[in-house]
């Protein structure tokens, strides 16, 4: 294969190509040492002047490689794929896995989804055919303590019992919701406090365990009564708090 000789116009190094080469560069290369774009055919160098040169520059002289001119090459015959695509089952494989994903937290974290309006409805749809249960909705700042107060318990000796009237002032029907009491000295500091659930609370309560789910209805008022045992003398001070 016959080989013609370039030189680089910005540093003179001497590049060796075939004119297979050269065509196919389009007649552009790159400098491997000073990275200077030119043209080849502009700067070759003639045969006599090649023929001058030492022998061991000769046998030095680098050759221009493929990889140099196939960055200019514009006749590139694009490598033609004839394995399958595969991009469809890739696509129904994430497709799939996120819809379990989305099954999976729905399932998980239904109790939380259930308390917010733009995923209510599409968790009720979903549990209708899954199986699983939609909380009753509920809003606490809708929930509002009328009258409470907290006395002796005459019945059962070193016991109290705790009176309040909860309104639901929602649009719609409620569970009942959990009561924090505090109790605290003559200073405010905290002497006890607890947390009741309803179904602690109104287990004494026959007419209110009777409607299921328990709930207190829109628009009204349901007085709760219930014992819990006297934190000591000390626990002078007390407050009440409704829970989600």
């Amino acid at each position: 294969m016959s080989q013609l000789t370039t030189g680089c116009p910005n540093c003179t190094t001497k590049f060796r190509l075939t004119p297979e080469q050269l065509d196919a560069a389009g007649g552009l290369v790159r400098c491997g040492k000073c990275m200077t774009v030119f043209n080849a055919s502009d700067h070759r160098i003639a045969a006599q002047q090649e023929s001058s040169a030492q022998p061991e520059d000769r046998v030095h002289l680098p050759v221009m490689t493929e990889l140099l001119h196939r960055e200019f090459s514009q006749q590139q015959t694009p490598v033609k794929n004839n394995k399958p695509s595969r991009i469809f089952p890739q696509l129904i494989i994430i497709l799939v896995g996120a819809i379990l994903l989305a099954a999976q937290y729905s399932y998980f974290f239904s109790r939380e989804l259930s308390q917010t309006e733009a995923y209510r409805q599409p968790l009720i749809h979903f549990c209708h055919y899954s199986g699983c249960t939609v909380d009753p909705f509920r809003d606490i700042d809708k929930l509002a303590v009328r009258q409470f107060a907290i006395h002796s318990d005459s019945n059962q000796p070193g016991a109290l019992t705790v009176d309040l009237i909860i309104e639901n002032r929602a649009l719609f029907d409620q569970p009942y919701p959990k009561i924090a009491l505090q109790f605290s000295d003559m200073e405010n500091q905290l002497v006890a406090e607890r947390v009741f659930l309803a179904e602690q609370y109104l287990q004494n309560d026959t007419e209110s365990l009777a409607a299921e789910p328990k709930l207190i209805p829109r628009g009204t008022q349901r007085r709760v009564v219930f014992s819990l045992v006297d934190p000591g003398a000390q626990a002078i001070n007390y407050s009440v708090e409704l829970k989600r």
